[in-house]
């Protein structure tokens, strides 16, 4: 006898579990009320298109302009860095690691 898992499933427990992982992750280059949101997709979550140009990447600038997107050149005139964009992913890891498959913390 064979299990038959629903991924459907699986990603949907995964994200209740996990409090914060969402599908996208939003944040902004300046603070403000007017300040532009970009999105990228969270990076469990992300789409093959995206898997294949983060795989792709060569360096950190290739691997932010693959999970920016389209949204690329409004990130550059924001006043975007690169290096922020990494630290937001270093971010987005820590927090990952931080808890357990059931989303207990694993800090206190």
């Amino acid at each position: 006898m064979s299990t038959k898992y629903s991924l459907h499933a699986i990603r949907q427990k995964y994200k209740e579990t996990h409090p914060g992982v969402t599908d996208t992750i939003d944040f902004t280059v300046q603070d403000g009320k007017d300040a532009r949101v970009y999105h990228i997709e969270h990076p469990l979550l992300q789409s093959n298109k995206t898997k294949e140009a983060v795989t792709a990447a060569a360096t950190d600038i290739d691997m932010a302009k693959a999970v920016l997107g389209d949204q690329w050149d409004d990130f550059i005139a924001d006043g975007g860095q690169v290096s922020d964009v990494m630290l937001l992913m270093n971010e987005i890891g820590e927090r990952m690691e931080a808890t357990t498959p059931d989303g207990v913390p694993t800090r206190r």
